[in-house]
């Protein structure tokens, strides 16, 4: 193995470590979403 085959392999782990973030960031966007739907929903029922 050469130098120039590790710069392809280390740009292609760039690429796919930023995709798994922006995966995650989507993730724990929506879980947050549906817990604060959730929070709204039974302080919904009970306030009125």
């Amino acid at each position: 193995m050469t130098g120039t085959d590790k710069k392809p392999l280390s740009e292609l782990h760039r690429k796919r470590r930023g995709r798994n973030i922006a995966l995650a960031c989507a993730i724990f966007a929506l879980a947050v979403l549906f817990y604060v739907m959730s929070i709204v929903r039974m302080s919904a029922g009970t306030g009125g």
